[in-house]
């Protein structure tokens, strides 16, 4: 039993803090200069997180009076963004606390381009003095637009499920959740009714996943519990958390610890069955939930501005949460080492003094990029070669600090794998470089296993030079290398401006990055392409830095512009270049380097698999007996290396990269099979009231 209320039973899931200590963490968000929270925000996010007391600092003592001062320095933390700094309180949270969040950036485009989804007004909210909240305040026109929006959302966050490589709500069942989950306060305005909650700014998914441990819906965070749920009046609905949560819990932890099944259930008496099937659920929901009973995470309770630019708490908010996942939609992985890696050979580099001051800030996101040099182009030329020289270094001594770093093997053993890890290490730092521009791996030139030992090569020219050398009439050496380097210094701008995606795109374009990147560098179209990207990728990091940025002439500010013939093509803005265009303007490469202009290609890829889909007939035999084959062919040639087969160490050399090419377009073909058994979620939309919206109940597969 609770020693404060001896009528509670005790157990691991935690109850709501005493009235008190929540009310004493109101007066400490109050007190504390780095909140900006005002009390309605703070009386909510007391009721979402426990054990509030270590948190409180005080002054005083029982004689003189105990004065709140504020929260102790021990448990704030400053979360610096290029639009300002984020005060993050780190917290014990109960795991059916707080609410998934209706405008992750991972899906907040989705949202603005699908016409039939309600998008919310986003307003900042002020501070008395003038100041900006670290509050999101949202307005829907009405319950039905809210209640679209979720639906949607809901749909999103079960499609995201489908992509995963692993089941994350039977790892929280089993492990409990080991990274922690951030929130910020959300305040939701609809027709005359207003409420504050706590959203997930990383985390909305196993916010999701623990709520449906505890057989909750993942609303319940944002519209509150039907009272029907334990036992109440149908059509009510509790939305203070301080209403219900004890209720709850109280249920949880009067049966933890028993074996459902050792609840039997009386066959000869209805009323009494049904009693023992609501005990048996509820010890259940007990054992699943048992893992994430409490949690740790951290609720974003202030926000400065940065000095000269305008207040966007909005905006801060998304850099944090691009730098948390450092992953875009085109790279949706199951787990997230890149940063972690990028920021330990960050760390040794500069040990070794392998890099600047300037440099080391630069590359852990402390200083913005555009600092590296002052003229724009060739910041971004030092930025890329800069993150290559950590990443894909070419010099012996830092060869052997980047595998002994990433626990790789010796670089004449690296292979494919290696590569790809290595190309999301160095997306995840540019990302983090240019202050939270979100430049998802899968669409990056990452470089050959062979490239990987050896390192990437550079002209060592400046900006200037770089461009007049691939930009010059006469074929030679010095050119072919020019151009090389210019398209590799070019693909963040391309990527960021939705261009050039890769195999991974929804183009229909399955050629690789780098094909395209070599068809592209032959034309003199395609090196000025290059250049206008390297200008559109300067725009971004000196706008991140709080500076202006002058286009340059015949600049179309905002997005890459489509050349053709040399010359800039303005006329029809409605066709700017995107991986369409690039894939139908610069066939497969070849080998003329008279700098010719691109020329339009034969049926693209997406057009040569439309007129394939007329006729399937027998292409899944086909493919049924290709596998078959295959998988009796490498039975054959298992007998080829076995015991008694001796072979020297160039010949297992050339066999292994035999095999890893051949793995794969194995996986390869796997990936496509997934894609062929993929079935598109529905999601409906609810029609009727809040206390009518159950919020989809879809699990994914």
């Amino acid at each position: 039993m609770s020693p404060r209320r001896p009528n509670r039973p005790s157990g691991p899931f935690p109850y709501l803090d005493e009235p008190e200590y929540r009310a004493q963490f109101v007066e400490a968000g109050l007190a504390d200069h780095r909140c900006t929270l005002d009390r309605s925000a703070l009386e909510r996010m007391a009721t979402e997180a426990s054990n509030l007391k270590p948190l409180i600092a005080t002054s005083g003592n029982k004689n003189t009076g105990v004065v709140v001062t504020g929260f102790k320095d021990a448990a704030v933390d400053p979360v610096p963004t290029e639009h300002g700094t984020l005060y993050q309180l780190r917290v014990k949270q109960p795991g059916l606390a707080s609410a998934i969040n209706q405008f992750n950036i991972r899906f907040a485009y989705d949202v603005a381009q699908n016409p039939i989804v309600p998008t919310p007004r986003v307003v900042p909210v002020k501070t008395p003095d003038g100041g900006q909240q670290a509050v999101l305040e949202v307005d829907f026109a009405s319950e039905e637009a809210l209640l679209e929006h979720l639906t949607f959302v809901e749909g999103r966050l079960t499609a995201a499920e489908k992509a995963r490589k692993y089941d994350l709500k039977a790892d929280l069942a089993a492990s409990g959740q080991s990274e922690r989950a951030t929130y910020h306060v959300v305040r939701y305005r609809v027709g005359d009714q207003v409420w504050v909650t706590t959203g997930a700014t990383a985390g909305s998914n196993r916010t999701r996943h623990r709520h449906d441990l505890f057989g909750l819906h993942p609303a319940v965070g944002l519209l509150g519990l039907p009272q029907q749920v334990l036992g109440g009046p149908a059509g009510q609905r509790w939305r203070n958390p301080a209403d219900w949560r004890d209720r709850y819990t109280t249920q949880l932890n009067t049966y933890a610890g028993l074996d459902p099944e050792d609840i039997e259930i009386p066959l000869d008496d209805p009323e009494k069955a049904k009693e023992a099937q609501e005990n048996r659920r509820w010890a259940q929901l007990a054992a699943s939930a048992l893992q994430v009973a409490t949690t740790d995470a951290a609720f974003i309770i202030g926000y400065v501005p940065a000095e000269g630019t305008r207040p966007d708490f909005d905006a801060a908010l998304a850099s944090t949460n691009l730098r948390t996942h450092l992953r875009g939609p085109l790279d949706f992985t199951g787990t997230n080492q890149a940063m972690a890696s990028g920021r330990k050979l960050v760390d040794r580099a500069y040990a070794d003094d392998a890099i600047t001051d300037l440099e080391h800030a630069v590359l852990t996101g402390a200083t913005p990029a555009a600092y590296l040099h002052g003229d724009p182009r060739e910041a971004v030329i030092r930025l890329v070669r800069l993150v290559d020289r950590v990443v894909f270094p070419r010099d012996i001594p830092s060869l052997r600090r980047t595998t002994k770093t990433l626990v790789e093997p010796s670089p004449s053993l690296l292979r494919a794998k290696h590569a790809q890890t290595r190309g999301e290490i160095r997306s995840a730092l540019l990302t983090a470089s240019v202050g939270g521009v979100d430049l998802p791996a899968a669409a990056m030139d990452t470089p050959h296993q062979k490239m990987v030992r050896q390192g990437i090569p550079t002209t060592g020219l400046s900006a200037a030079e770089l461009i007049a050398a691939a930009t010059s009439t006469k074929p030679s050496d010095g050119r072919d290398a020019a151009r090389i380097e210019l398209a590799h210094v070019a693909v963040p701008g391309l990527v960021n401006g939705k261009v050039l995606l890769g195999s991974y795109g929804s183009t229909g374009d399955r050629r690789a990055v780098s094909t395209k990147l070599a068809a592209a560098r032959i034309t003199y179209d395609g090196v000025q392409l290059f250049v206008e990207a390297i200008d559109a990728f300067a725009e971004v990091m000196q706008l991140r830095a709080g500076r202006e940025f002058m286009p340059r002439l015949g600049a179309s500010a905002g997005r890459l512009r489509r050349v053709a013939d040399g010359a800039v093509v303005t006329t029809d803005a409605t066709k700017p270049a995107d991986s369409e265009w690039f894939t139908s303007h610069w066939p497969v490469e070849n080998d003329d380097s008279s700098g010719r202009a691109g020329t339009p290609s034969a049926l693209s890829p997406s057009e040569q698999w439309a007129e394939k889909l007329k006729d399937t007939t027998g292409l899944v035999e086909n493919a049924k007996k290709a596998v078959t084959a295959l998988t009796k062919h490498f039975e054959a040639m298992h007998h080829l290396v076995g015991s008694g087969r001796e072979m020297t160490a160039d010949e297992r050399q050339d066999w292994q990269d035999e095999l890893d090419k051949v793995e794969s377009n194995v996986q390869e073909a796997g990936k496509h099979l997934r894609k062929l058994r993929y079935r598109p979620t529905e999601t409906d939309a609810t029609t009727g009231g809040i206390d009518d919206f159950t919020f989809g109940t879809e699990q994914a597969e």
